[in-house]
């Protein structure tokens, strides 16, 4: 019967279509790619449709008047294979399947066109041509609830889409994670489908699936009238302009509109934002010139970019469009890595800055010989979303009222006149933060930010001016300029022709920019070109200071040797530069490291760049050259729009995980293979997206990871701690890569019922503080981890206190201990956390040293008590008073247990010096009567070496390797730090006598 073998087959296709489309165990968001169709109802299946819509004894040609192979030929011709799609989709009876190709197929008159004058087979179809068309309301309403699997939204480049019925069509989106949320909108990476990406101007579509972001805004009713009334026309000539032209302006991939609720906005995929690199992924000053120099660079090109907005753009009808940003700050500053081209025709991967959310200001648009000009502020078009509640400096630009951290005098005016000079003035405090973000890293960029908020005229706002009153005009903040010179001082001091270079550059800034007087400010390309000759003596002065190191330790060849590094290390004669039993070393290349790590025996060092992960072995020591050392392993991040963000390291495992637009973890097996040193061979990937990891952590045994999450809905929301205690079964349920060359893994051709995905390997656990704000999560045993939740100080909250949080893996509870000021403390917040380490024996009791002079032993089982500290209380959970002592003659910067818990060895400086010291710390008790450390009497400190060429304002991390673990037969101290080129980046002191005690 002709009934039944259409029904077999209608299955048969609907199975085979099933089984392509995407999101298909989603009802509402599965959707067929572009061509799915046409894959499945190929030349051989149209022939079989064809025939069981024959009665017995008929033929095509007496049916439908053509034959079949013609019928055939009419549906690839008109581009029917969706339209079939549906109808077999949606399992129309066999009548309305003879009706289709009755009316679209066999029918020579084409385009069809319903009576209400609309093409019947361009989807979606309404539903009253529907009914037209098949003559029947339960096959045209089975149809066109289906139609919107196979009518999906096709984006296309530079272009507006409308979507004008949301239920009637798909959108092309394979995965959805969040990224974050703005005043105005929330958004999304999304990854494109094949297909689904169109670019008018070449006529080529992405072959692969394709990863952008995306911007949502929800859709004001002014939106809706200004379309009515065409002024529209002033995004569209936006989205369309030369506005590409300028690799520091963010590229538009086109926008959406979807019905009368939600208008979205495509662009390339960042890194991250300036803030969120300054802050959290690269919270460590660069360490050399020519890493300032590239920064510098940078931020050049941001200037560029904001002239271009200014004075640069041109529409398709010669019409000049002149863009005020309105929003400047480091958070709508997006970082990119891209090809540049070189000077010597070479080309060279650096960081570019683009600027983002221009679209969103105000533009005006000159028409030329019409003597009039158009001038429209988007903002209006969509709804203010509520800010999420951030430290006003670093990302938000509202203070509690309303005015931005970096906008400038004039918004707050009576009359608003925010014109391009106010973006000057934006720009100007982005740089001035950037200096001291290139003198201090992300510390300076929070002292600076404290500074302005302590003055007593700034009534808790964060603002780079202080407002006027009735009798007092309103002018540049004064910590301005006091925190330019504090830079300028502090470059000299390293280099006097650096310190010139700054110099040059604040007090232009401070001349030129930081005018109150909208009128005299100078215009980005002035500032531009100030920029250009800042990173021309920056470049010239790292040029030379690489010249004259060029036979020196840093570009020595080196042969690996295979004897243990450190047994080598410690039998060479110490260095004469270093005092005590030290030992120096220069690493064999000077890159923009940006941490570095080292695994709890000793045995490894890891250093790590934005892209690189470097291994520093028993390969590592050059026979004769004992100074210099060189990786023994490196390993080159692949893939794209991504940064190393943190990693983990034992004497077994290398864990590393990235930030950016692809969120993944990798586990490096460092002793799998024959080779007796570890390398970084092989790998796993763990696919943890959508959350991002911030830290990580390896119990020494190896055997546990610890990670902090961020939250799926943003950064400031509470983030997660995930736990996997056994690695090789997290091994075993990573992905790994098909081969050395590519980090993606694909599956083809997916199975109906597919075999549902392992159990994941992991437990999650809530805590109260985003993921950005904690660091230090270390292991204290086999069942013990600490964190500790950074401090912060904000327009709404002027709480000085430091959160340590003890979490029990085998109970999974967490107890808090608080360290805050009593409010007679009026130094920075950002100075108030120092150090932190947990005891060995008693994983329940830590030790943290405050504003580098004051110790607090604290058992975590104890409750709230009263404390001698005049300045600091401690708040926690049991019984005993907590241990304080104050630090006398010395400044703590890191602490390390020994595994008696009796004593510490600190890494800190004389009071009235900078140069690194190792000193021994006996650990206080209670019933101690001193509260002095190193006044004499009980908790004395002592000396033990000097690390020469180590400063206090250096980045580093220690290791405590005690005799009994290295089986070297004597105790040391390793200590890795991020120093700038001709400098010993690699120390170990030996401690002598043996096995610490």
């Amino acid at each position: 019967m002709a009934a039944t073998a259409y029904s077999d087959f209608c299955y048969e296709i609907y199975e085979q279509i099933y089984r392509r489309l995407e999101r298909r165990d989603e009802e509402r968001l599965r959707f067929a790619t572009k061509g799915t169709a046409r894959r499945v109802l190929n030349h051989d299946n149209l022939l079989r449709f064809f025939r069981t819509l024959l009665p017995p004894g008929r033929t095509c040609v007496d049916v439908f008047g053509l034959d079949e192979t013609t019928l055939v030929a009419r549906v690839y011709e008109r581009q029917l294979h969706d339209f079939l799609a549906i109808l077999i989709f949606s399992a129309c009876r066999i009548e309305a399947a003879r009706t289709f190709t009755t009316q679209l197929v066999a029918q020579d008159g084409w385009p069809v066109v319903s009576t209400r004058g609309k093409e019947i087979v361009r989807l979606p179809v309404d539903r009253e041509d529907l009914i037209e068309l098949f003559g029947n309301v339960v096959a045209a309403d089975k149809f066109f609830t289906k139609q919107a699997c196979f009518s999906t939204v096709v984006i296309r480049n530079r272009e507006e889409v409308r979507v004008e019925d949301p239920e009637g069509q798909r959108l092309p989106y394979l995965e959805e994670q969040p990224l974050g949320k703005g005043s105005f909108g929330k958004v999304f990476k999304v990854k494109l489908a094949r297909g689904h990406f169109y670019d008018p101007l070449t006529g080529t579509e992405n072959p692969e699936p394709k990863e952008i972001a995306r911007k949502d805004y929800l859709i004001s009713a002014e939106f809706r009238t200004d379309r009515a009334k065409g002024e529209r026309e002033i995004m569209d000539k936006i989205l369309t302009s030369s506005a590409r032209t300028c690799q520091n302006i963010l590229e538009n991939f086109g926008s959406l509109e979807i019905g009368t609720t939600t208008y979205s906005l495509f662009m390339p995929l960042a890194i991250c934002d300036l803030r969120a690199y300054m802050m959290e992924h690269h919270r460590a000053r660069p360490s050399t010139t020519m890493e300032r120099a590239q920064v510098i660079s940078s931020a050049h090109g941001l200037a560029g970019g904001l002239e271009f907005l200014h004075t640069g753009m041109m529409t398709s009808d010669m019409e000049e469009i002149v863009c005020y940003h309105m929003d400047l700050k480091p958070s709508n500053i997006l970082i990119f890595r891209e090809p540049v081209q070189l000077a010597n025709g070479g080309v060279e991967v650096r960081n570019i800055w683009k600027l983002s959310d221009f679209g969103m200001s105000r533009v005006k648009i000159r028409r030329q010989g019409q003597g009039g000009e158009r001038e429209k502020d988007f903002n209006s078009w969509f709804v203010r979303r509520q800010k999420p509640v951030v430290a006003p400096s670093l990302s938000a630009t509202l203070n509690r009222h309303g005015e931005g951290t970096y906008l400038a005098p004039e918004s707050i005016a009576s009359t608003r006149s925010m014109k391009s000079e106010s973006d000057v003035w934006s720009l100007g405090c982005v740089i001035s933060v950037v200096f001291a973000y290139l003198e201090e890293g992300s510390d300076g960029v929070e002292l600076y930010q404290d500074a302005r908020m302590a003055h007593a005229n700034a009534d808790g706002y964060d603002r780079f001016f202080l407002r006027g009153t009735r009798f007092t005009p309103t002018k540049v903040h004064p910590e301005v300029a006091k925190w330019h010179t504090r830079l300028i001082d502090r470059a000299s001091q390293r280099d006097e022709a650096e310190g010139d270079a700054v110099r040059d550059m604040l007090r232009y800034m401070e001349e030129a920019v930081f005018e109150v007087n909208p009128f005299k400010r100078r215009g980005a390309k002035e500032v531009k070109q100030m920029l250009l000759r800042t990173y021309q003596k920056y470049r010239a002065l790292g040029q030379a200071q690489t010249g004259e190191a060029g036979g020196g330790p840093g570009n020595k060849q080196l042969t690996p040797l295979s004897k243990s590094l450190w047994q080598r290390l410690r039998k060479r004669s110490p260095s004469p530069s270093c005092r005590g039993n030290v030992k120096g070393w220069y690493l064999s290349t000077s890159e923009a490291y940006k941490g570095c790590a080292i695994s709890p025996d000793g045995s490894l060092v890891a250093y790590w760049t934005d892209v690189k992960i470097s291994l520093y072995t028993s390969q590592s020591l050059s026979a004769g050259e004992g100074d210099v050392v060189s990786p023994a392993a490196e390993h080159l991040l692949q893939a794209p729009n991504c940064i190393w963000k943190s990693i983990g390291l034992t004497h077994r495992y290398l864990v590393a995980s990235t930030t950016g637009a692809n969120f993944q973890c990798y586990i490096f097996d460092l002793q799998r293979g024959p080779a007796v040193d570890a390398h970084l061979d092989h790998w796993y990937r763990l696919d943890l997206a959508p959350p991002e990891i911030h830290n990580v952590a390896i119990s020494h045994d190896s055997k546990v990871l610890a990670c902090i999450l961020r939250d799926r809905e943003g950064e400031q929301q509470p983030g997660s701690i995930l736990v996997a205690p056994s690695i090789p079964e997290l091994i075993r349920y990573a992905k790994r890569p098909p081969s050395a060359s590519t980090e993606e893994t694909t599956t083809l051709n997916p199975p109906v019922h597919p075999d549902p995905p392992p159990p994941e390997p992991w437990t999650l656990d809530k805590i109260d503080w985003p993921a950005s704000g904690v660091t230090n999560l270390t292991f204290a045993g086999k069942d013990d981890l600490y964190f500790v939740v950074r401090p912060e100080l904000t327009a709404r909250s002027r709480e000085h206190k430091i959160t340590i949080v003890h979490f029990s893996l085998s109970t999974r509870t967490q107890q808090i201990v608080i360290v805050e000021s009593r409010g007679l403390d009026s130094s920075s917040i950002a100075g108030l956390f120092t150090t932190f380490i947990p005891f060995r024996l008693d994983p329940s009791t830590c030790a943290v040293v405050t504003r580098q002079k004051r110790l607090h032993i604290q058992d975590l089982r104890e409750t709230e008590t009263p404390t001698t500290d005049p300045t600091t209380t401690t708040t926690t959970g049991a019984g005993v008073e907590a241990i304080h002592c104050d630090i006398k003659n010395y400044r703590v910067l890191k602490l390390m247990m020994t595994s008696r818990d009796d004593k510490m060895y600190a890494l800190g400086t004389s009071t009235a010096s900078h140069k690194i010291l190792l000193l021994e710390m006996t650990v206080p008790r209670r019933g101690d009567v001193e509260t002095e450390l190193g006044g004499g009497g009980v908790g004395g400190i002592r000396e033990v070496a000097q690390l020469t060429g180590l400063s206090y304002n250096d980045e580093f991390v220690e290791r405590l390797a005690e005799g009994k673990t290295t089986g070297e037969g004597e105790g040391y101290v390793l200590v890795a730090a991020l120093v700038a080129q001709n400098r010993r980046a690699v120390y170990r002191v030996g401690l002598g006598g043996g096995t610490v005690e």
